[in-house]
Parts: structure tokens; C-alpha cells; sequence
């Protein structure tokens, strides 16, 4: 039987932990946390060139795709292309075998996602699989330290290669296509590099070569292992919730609590989760006005570059400008193979919000003591701009 001693330990833990808890849900609640998670911006550091190569692998994928009689592939390829959003940081040297790490992921995941829905699996059995996909993600991108979007475009890829596939030719179609954008991406990462390679200017070649594999093996520690699996949890959660609501689209709810939770700790959980939503609600509104025109595969082109460009540059901005223009821009690519209807838009809006409640809840029920010790009252800090 336990002892008195051995009962009053885990009573104490017990205390503290709900003493946490209550202390971030009564954080979250506050309008406070709202406004200045609304009003914060980071107006240094903001790099205009890296993002217009972002939109120019975009959008080269997407015209290729278009005059080639492929459409309804160009998303893809255009995932595939938004290898070129991560590590822009990272010198050369170190940047190229972590794209192709990135590239190579973005694949995996697009065929992951084509064999789900080619399969014929049940919506429990796809948000299983996504919700642990999403869990993998997560650990490799921040093990490491893959700087940029996230995991959230390679879920991205997953739910949307899920969505398209229903024969088996379909996988090899979208792995072709992603397989291609991610050429496209990490060209336009490295261009820079081979401009000065080709001009002798070798300014570039000083970084030592790094080993991923080395970096994975060293990053996968304790931490990062709760936080995958608490993401897991979100996701699956926000999933079955949205699926009981009646949602159309409810592995967005997943992607909305796995956007919440990339942050590193409990801080930046609330801050990216409260911006995310504010952006998506506005962006929503832009989604609609944008829907409700007959742009065409171009105009719709056309904006998805733009919008991928201000996304790429508003996101060291404010996380919350930043899904402002992400919204509309993923419902346009979304809608490239097949149309969509403006109430797609509020469909979003609907998924997002179960993500991010459920990850912020998550967050907030499990918050560790490393995540807010020694900062006092759980305060609002902007969020990271390695991920988003």
C-alpha cells in the first residue's frame, strides 16, 4: 500500500501542476494577452529578397504546371516549391543538405498523404495517421532546427495529397509533382550561391559542411519528445472534434493546433495561437471578397504569389499579419484542381479556432516547469520567427 510518504510527494506535484494550469488558462482568458499578442511587432530583421525568391519558385511551378495542361498538380509542385521559405538563415553550405532534407520531406509526406486517400482509409484512420505524422514533423523540424514555415506545410502536403488520391497512378502523379517543386525551391534557395560561384566571389564558402543526421541524433531530447507527443494529442483531439461538428475540412483543425503548438514553450503557444486565429478571421474575409471573383487559374496565380511573398515577409512582422495573408493564399492553391466556394472560407475560420483552442487548452493542462519558471506571471512574448 503507498505510505504517507510517497502520497504527499505526488499530492504536491499534483498542486503544483493545477497551480500552472490555472495560472496559463487565467493568461489565455485575458483580454490583455489578446491585445498585446495583436499589437506586437518585430520591425527589425524583415528581408525583402529571400521572400521574392520564395514567389518566384511559386510561381514558376504554378505557370509550368498551367501551360504544361497540369493544374490540377501545380499545388503540389508548389508545396513542393515552398522548400525555398526554409533556412534562409543558414549559410550555404549548411543550407543545402538541409533543404534537401526539407524537399526530401515534403515528398515523403505527399506520398504518405496520396496513399491514405488512395487506400480508401476512414476519416478515424487518416487522423490517426496524420496526428503522428504531424507529431514526426514537428520533432524533425525543431531537432534540426529547420528554420521557416514549420511542420505545418508538410502536413499541409499530407492532408491535401489525402484529399486529391484515389488510385494508386495518382501517388506517383503527386510525388512527381512534389518531387519536381522541390527542385524549383531549393534552386531558388541557392541562387545566390551559384551567382557568386559563377562570378569567383567565394565569400559564401566558409561554413563547414553539417550533418543533419549528427544534429538529429543530438536533438531529439526529452523536451522535444513531450512536445511531439502533446502535439500528437492536439491534433488528434481537434480532428475528432471537428469531424463530430460536422466540419468539411477537419484535419485543418489539426493543422491549426499543430500551428499553435510549433511555438518552444507555453509563451509563445498563446501568442502564435491568438494571432493565428486573428489572422485567420480577417483572412477569411479576404479569402471570400477573393473567392467571389472569376479570377481564373492566372488571377488566381498571380495572387497566390503575391500573397505568398507578403506571408514570406510579414512573418518576422507579426504572426498574425502573417496567417492574414497565408489564409487566403492556401484556400486559392487548395482551390486551383478543383473550385471552391466562398463558404470554404468560414469553414477555415471554423477548423482553425477548434485547432487552436484545443492546442492552447493542451498547452495550458500540461504546461511544464521549465516553460514558465522563473518568468513569474506567464507573460506575452512576440512569437518565434523560425517557424510558423
Amino acid at each position: 500500500m503507498p505510505t504517507i510518504n510517497t502520497l504527499v510527494p505526488a499530492t504536491s506535484a499534483l498542486s503544483e501542476q493545477a497551480r500552472r494550469s490555472g495560472s496559463a488558462l487565467r493568461h489565455v482568458c485575458a483580454p490583455r494577452t489578446w491585445w498585446n499578442a495583436a499589437v506586437t511587432f518585430n520591425r527589425g530583421g524583415t528581408a525583402i529578397a529571400p521572400a521574392i525568391r520564395v514567389g518566384v519558385a511559386v510561381g514558376l511551378v504554378l505557370v509550368v504546371g498551367g501551360l504544361l495542361g497540369h493544374r490540377d498538380l501545380a499545388g503540389f509542385a508548389a508545396l513542393g516549391a515552398l522548400t525555398s521559405a526554409f533556412c534562409r538563415a543558414d549559410p550555404y553550405r549548411v543550407r543545402l543538405p538541409r533543404l534537401l532534407v526539407v524537399g526530401g520531406s515534403v515528398v515523403l509526406y505527399v506520398v504518405f498523404g496520396a496513399i491514405l486517400g488512395a487506400s480508401g482509409s476512414s476519416t478515424a484512420v487518416q487522423v490517426g495517421a496524420i496526428s503522428l505524422a504531424a507529431g514526426v514533423a514537428a520533432l524533425l523540424v525543431s531537432a534540426v532546427r529547420l528554420m521557416g514555415p514549420g511542420a505545418v506545410v508538410l502536413i499541409f502536403a499530407a492532408t491535401g495529397a489525402a484529399g486529391f488520391a484515389t488510385t494508386a497512378a495518382d501517388v506517383g502523379r503527386l510525388a512527381g509533382a512534389a518531387i519536381i517543386g522541390a527542385l524549383f525551391g531549393i534552386a531558388a534557395s541557392l541562387a545566390p550561391w551559384a551567382k557568386d560561384a559563377l562570378f569567383g566571389d567565394d565569400h559564401h564558402r566558409i561554413a563547414e559542411r553539417v550533418s543533419v543526421f549528427t544534429e538529429l541524433r543530438g536533438g531529439c531530447n526529452r523536451r522535444l519528445l513531450w512536445r511531439s507527443t502533446r502535439i500528437v494529442a492536439a491534433c488528434a483531439v481537434a480532428a475528432t472534434i471537428a469531424v463530430a461538428a460536422g466540419l468539411q475540412h477537419p484535419m485543418w483543425a489539426a493543422m491549426g493546433a499543430l500551428a499553435s503548438l510549433q511555438g518552444i514553450d507555453y509563451h509563445a503557444t498563446v501568442n502564435r495561437g491568438v494571432q493565428r486565429l486573428l489572422g485567420n478571421v480577417v483572412g477569411a474575409a479576404v479569402a471570400i471578397a477573393l473567392l467571389a471573383l472569376p479570377l481564373g487559374y492566372w488571377g488566381a496565380v498571380a495572387l497566390i504569389v503575391l500573397l505568398q511573398v507578403a506571408a514570406e515577409v510579414l512573418a518576422t512582422v507579426n504572426y498574425a499579419l502573417c496567417s492574414l495573408a497565408v489564409t487566403p493564399m492556401a484556400l486559392l492553391l487548395t482551390g486551383l484542381g478543383a473550385g471552391l466556394t466562398a463558404d470554404v472560407a468560414l469553414d477555415r475560420v471554423a477548423d482553425t479556432a477548434v485547432g487552436v483552442v484545443c492546442g492552447v487548452l493542451l498547452a495550458a493542462l500540461t504546461v511544464a516547469h521549465h516553460e514558465v519558471a522563473g518568468s513569474g506571471p506567464i507573460p506575452v512574448v512576440s512569437s518565434s520567427a523560425s517557424s510558423r
